[in-house]
């Protein structure tokens, strides 16, 4: 006995057209070998003329996704503001506020005495860019703006500090 399944052609043709969109979808995703999808920015400090990220070509880069209400941000922040200070001249790390306003995180800054490169997304386009659905989320990009790491959740000192050793390893090998 034989037994065959037969499938409407228009299901199929569905189906293959919906697997189509959705590998496109996938295929703009930024992830770990992919060049950095690029935006425009205004530092909100220091207040800045608009830049690119691509502007930071031939120069390492930490993108850092972040919100003051997102605790392990809050627990996660000193350490970043930590390598923005002693990597200075190596790398740059630029801290994206995930859709609050300025008087929220300025505030909450202020409060803290923690000085960033901070680049406003009040309106979620640069998250929506990166794909981000959790934060804290840090993306590590070499000098050529290649993503070279990708870190979901927050980094332990130890574990930003292999990151970004890493990844300024990797770009004085290039």
């Amino acid at each position: 006995m034989k037994h065959s399944i037969k499938i409407p052609v228009r299901l199929l043709l569905c189906a293959v057209l919906l697997l189509g969109k959705a590998a496109l979808v996938f295929a703009d995703q930024p992830a770990v070998g992919k060049a950095a999808p690029d935006f425009t920015f205004t530092s909100a400090m220091p207040l800045s003329k608009p830049r690119k990220l691509s502007d930071y070509r031939g120069k390492p880069v930490a993108l850092h996704f972040w919100a003051t209400w997102c605790g392990p941000c809050v627990r996660e922040l000193p350490l970043i503001a930590g390598v923005t200070e002693s990597k200075a001249g190596e790398l740059t790390v630029i801290a994206v506020n995930c859709a609050e306003t300025d008087r929220t995180v300025s505030s909450f800054l202020s409060k803290r005495n923690i000085r960033l490169n901070l680049v406003m997304d009040s309106d979620g386009k640069i998250s929506r860019l990166y794909n981000i659905n959790a934060i804290p989320q840090t993306f590590m990009i070499d000098a050529d703006g290649v993503i070279r790491s990708v870190q979901v959740g927050s980094y332990t000192k130890k574990e930003l500090d292999n990151a970004v050793n890493t990844l300024l390893e990797n770009t004085q090998r290039q």
